[in-house]
């Protein structure tokens, strides 16, 4: 028998430090692991042939095929005789189980608790039995065919932090499934977890053995413990409260998971000899561990069990936040953008720009590039754009496949020459898919073909001559075809979406089709409402045709929304067609990812509801897992709660998706805007028109960098001039810029030509659009013409008066009114509708427009002849991320009401740039 420990201090294992009576030194696990080899209770001499129903196998010596030892006995590969199975069987001392009935009736009732446990990620658990006549306790478990982590870490040496967070996560939720049962693991360690397989991508997966083992044959609180009192584990790994030999709960197995991820991160215990009082954070960092993991393993080994988080909570942080669980993928392994929609890693590596363009191509990753329209003429595009598409979107369905989005694949248009390999480089893929499409007599023909790219073998190709109400079906049969040929698995249910045909209307699939192509232009210029009012008819027209179209009601909704988020029309009649819409979707189908995708934009855009609309999109992942609209709206709605981290990180996965998608490229540049990160925000501006050069809205906003940054006009004026000369019927494009020029560089020419280019049309940040006559009353502030600047306000103040009536509650539309108020002298309501509208808007509520209210209210007060609350307003919207900028507080004629107060060029003077301080 093992003489009892004194606690004194371990020396053995680097951990916990125990004596004996008998003058050994090492923890109690060693000396235990020692005694049982020393007295030869169960080795190998002593294994008997058969424990119960299992036949333990043996060498071609003779020997037992012996699978691993610890401190509570050696494990065998055996045969259950009664099920020819392979089992892992555990043969545990006669000194843990010969000690009395109550204690054998403790081992039994905490191995039946155990055996309770079923999970994916928990080695299974047979049978807990006594042998009668060795004495022997066993407990005989699922046999996996592996290695344990530690022996996985002292073979290949640490391992990178994306396979550590997987394993995290799969332990994490057998914790969880354990806790709700009340089983507490005891003894985890990398020892007693295992590599169960690895994937073609190279996930591992993992399963813990020996759940519930430490429990049966360790201290009972109430009665005397079969271990005689003493702490049965792995010192390196065990909390402090083990061993101090007090009561433990799951808490103390998240100390021993730290523990266990802590060694797969570095290859060492975080204690080492020496016993810290805090662990060695060095090691984390000289292993490149992110920030967060760090700060969450000091936090799951707290000393105190309170201290440390639940398994629940550890599983939230372990979740990214572009939408709490998306991809795990990320930089740290040399791979670059393609990689972070796989996994969920982005949210533990932060960084300034999204990753360069030459990612590490994933096996399974493909583009559709646009194919070939064999009609020739301009009005068959459309149908093959829609071809296209919708092959791209049957892919994209597939869970195993990584498919790069259209607007990256837009630029390869067919007739242009393509070198294979080096769209294989750019977008970061290995396979390509080409084809073909001629219309005739009813009929189509179509061609596919798959190139390896890397390679430039033709992998498969296949002609399809149908109907042409068969179009769909070829679509899914090219897709599914090509998954194939990549290996991918398509799920049953991704199966079912792939056939499903859109619509049975050809007719009504062109309208919808011509309908995305509006909605995907547009976006903050003066024709936006034209554009939305004509998609919405297109729309309509197409659900119209085919009430069960799902993606038109969805592109309807999304249509609906814009026009009353942007405050185009922002009406109850407006807000009702878009949640119709909704409503009807999700009935058509419930399970719809682009039905939830949806109402996640309507609960944003309409509601500003951030965390319902991120629990839809959560929803609308799961089965569109290569949908950039996901990521990006998740990075919206990051952005709007100022979580701008997580907002990035967003665009980044997005970018994964989408790698030369300069729409996501330029919200990122606005993110960085927002907070005053000019610099950044050029960075990356240049980084997408090296993709697209001659990009006029990347053009403009690379020249408002300057400008608020540096209150530089030129870069504008030369962009504006050389766009007029070389087509002057872009002005109503341009009206925006040229009004920023005109006022800015006190222009009375160029700002009434702006005007008269804005026509009908709005313009100002965000939510914050005006029309011409309040741009018309400023003009005429501007020159000193007050009898022109009070027509042209009381114009605009009627027009604005019309909108808060029809929505009272949009705190845009309530400030421009103040404003206009304060335009007319009308101090007093100017001062409260104002006020109102940051009451109504706060910053909690909405950072962006919600900074707006703060900046127009110390403009309101500044007209009103109130400088300093102007001055304590404008301070404080300095503050806050926002579009207010140096070049704006500099030049705009908004401002001039206080060019002459001290602490407004105090103001100026913070947000200049260092070389103008």
């Amino acid at each position: 028998m093992l003489p009892t420990p004194s606690a004194v201090i371990c020396a053995n294992c680097g951990a916990r430090i125990e004596t004996t009576g008998s003058g050994e030194i090492g923890c109690l696990g060693c000396l235990l692991q020692a005694g049982l080899e020393r007295e030869g209770e169960v080795g190998p001499a002593e294994v008997p042939e058969t424990l119960g129903t299992y036949r333990i196998e043996r060498h071609d010596d003779g020997t037992p095929w012996e699978l691993g030892r610890g401190a509570m006995g050696v494990t065998y590969r055996a045969q259950d005789i009664s099920l020819e199975r392979a089992v892992a069987l555990k043969l545990i001392g006669p000194e843990f189980c010969q000690r009395g009935a109550e204690a054998r009736e403790r081992f039994v009732r905490e191995a039946r608790a155990a055996a309770s446990l079923h999970h994916p990620h928990v080695a299974a658990i047979y049978q807990f039995g006594i042998d009668e006549d060795s004495g022997h306790c066993f407990s005989a478990m699922e046999l996996i065919e592996g290695e344990t982590l530690d022996q996985l870490v002292r073979r290949t040496g640490p391992l990178d932090v994306l396979t550590v967070i997987e394993i995290a996560r799969q332990i994490v939720s057998a914790l969880i499934a354990a806790g709700k049962g009340g089983i507490v693991h005891r003894d985890l360690k990398p020892a007693n977890v295992m590599v169960a397989g690895t994937d073609e991508a190279g996930k591992v997966t993992i399963k813990v053995i020996d759940f519930g083992l430490a429990k049966a044959l360790s201290e009972n609180e109430e009665t005397r413990a079969l271990t005689g009192g003493g702490f049965l584990g792995t010192p390196a790994f065990a909390s402090p409260e083990q061993l101090r030999r007090v009561k433990v709960d799951v808490r103390s197995d998240i100390y021993s998971l730290g523990a266990t991820l802590w060694f797969l991160l570095t290859g060492h215990t975080p204690f080492g000899d020496a016993a810290p009082a805090r662990p060695p954070e060095e090691q984390l960092k000289s292993a490149h561990v992110p920030k967060r993991l760090v700060t969450l393993l000091l936090a799951m080994l707290a000393p105190e069990p309170a201290a440390r988080p639940s398994a629940r909570e550890i599983e939230a942080r372990l979740a990214p936040p572009p939408l709490r669980r998306a991809g795990w993928k990320s930089i740290v392994t040399g791979a670059s953008v393609c990689l972070l929609a796989l996994g969920g890693a982005a949210y533990f590596f932060s960084q300034s720009h999204p990753p360069p363009a030459d990612p590490a191509i994933l096996p399974r990753s493909i583009a559709v590039l646009p194919f070939q329209n064999l009609n020739g003429d301009p009005g068959s595009a459309n149908f093959v754009d829609g071809v296209q598409d919708e092959l791209l979107t049957d892919l994209a369905r597939v869970a195993q496949l990584k498919v790069v989005n259209r607007d990256s694949v837009a630029t390869y248009k067919h007739g242009l020459p393509r070198d294979l390999r080096a769209i294989s480089r750019e977008l970061g893929v290995a396979f390509l898919v080409e084809g073909s499409v001629r219309q005739a007599a009813g009929t189509v023909h179509m061609n596919a073909q798959l190139t390896d790219a890397r390679t430039g073998v033709l992998r498969w190709s296949q002609n399809y001559d149908r109907p042409v109400t068969e179009v769909f079906a070829i679509q899914s049969e090219i897709a599914q075809a090509v998954a194939a040929q990549l290996g991918a698995k398509i799920a049953p249910p991704e199966k079912a979406r792939i056939e499903t045909p859109p619509t049975p209307d050809l007719t009504a699939f062109s309208l919808y089709n011509r309908a995305k192509v509006l909605l995907i232009a547009t976006s903050f210029n003066p024709r936006g409402k034209a554009n939305f009012m004509e998609a919405a008819q297109l729309l309509g027209e197409a659900v119209a045709r085919d009430p069960n179209f799902l993606l038109a009601w969805c592109e309807l909704a999304s249509a609906h929304d814009s026009l009353y988020f942007l405050g185009l029309d922002r009406t109850s009649l407006r807000l009702s067609l878009g949640e119709d819409a909704i409503k009807t979707a999700l009935q058509l189908q419930p399970d719809s990812g682009e039905a939830h995708l949806a109402r996640a934009r309507h609960l944003y855009q309409c509601y500003l509801a951030y965390e319902p609309a991120l629990n839809e999109l959560e929803i609308a992942r799961r089965t569109l897992p290569n949908h950039v609209g996901v990521f990006t709206l998740a990075g919206y709605l990051y952005r709007r709660q100022g979580k701008w981290e997580e907002s990035n990180n967003a665009f980044t996965n997005a970018l994964a998706l989408d790698p030369r998608n300069t729409s996501v490229l330029q919200q990122v540049a606005i993110s960085y805007n927002l907070q005053r990160r000019y610099q950044d925000a050029g960075n990356i501006l240049d980084q997408a028109l090296r993709l697209t050069p001659e990009n006029i809205d990347l053009r403009a906003a690379r020249a408002e960098v300057e400008f608020n940054w540096h209150a530089d006009t030129r870069p504008l004026h030369q962009l504006a001039s050389a766009i007029l000369a070389r087509n002057p019927a872009a002005a109503p494009d341009l009206a925006g810029l040229s009004l920023i020029l005109g006022f800015c560089e006190r222009d009375p020419v160029a700002t009434k030509n702006a005007i008269v280019a804005l026509g009908d049309g709005i313009f100002g940040p965000d939510a914050m659009q005006f029309r011409h006559f309040f741009w018309e009353g400023l003009a005429a502030r501007m020159d000193g013409d007050t009898d022109a600047a009070e027509r042209a306000f009381t114009a605009a103040r009627a027009e604005q008066a019309r909108k808060v009536e029809a929505a009272p509650d949009f705190a845009p539309a309530l400030c421009i009114l103040g404003l206009i108020d304060a335009g007319l002298g009308h101090k007093a309501d100017a001062i409260r509708e104002g006020r109102r509208a940051v009451e109504m808007l706060p910053i909690s509520r909405e950072p962006i427009n919600g900074a707006h209210m703060v900046e127009f209210l110390a403009m309101i007060y500044a007209w009103s002849g109130e400088p300093s609350p102007a001055c304590v307003e404008l301070e404080k919207a300095t503050k806050l991320p926002g579009t207010l900028s140096y070049g704006q507080l500099r030049l705009s004629p908004m401002w001039d009401d206080l060019r002459g107060h001290t602490r407004f060029k105090k103001i100026v003077a913070s947000l200049a740039p260092d070389d103008n301080r």
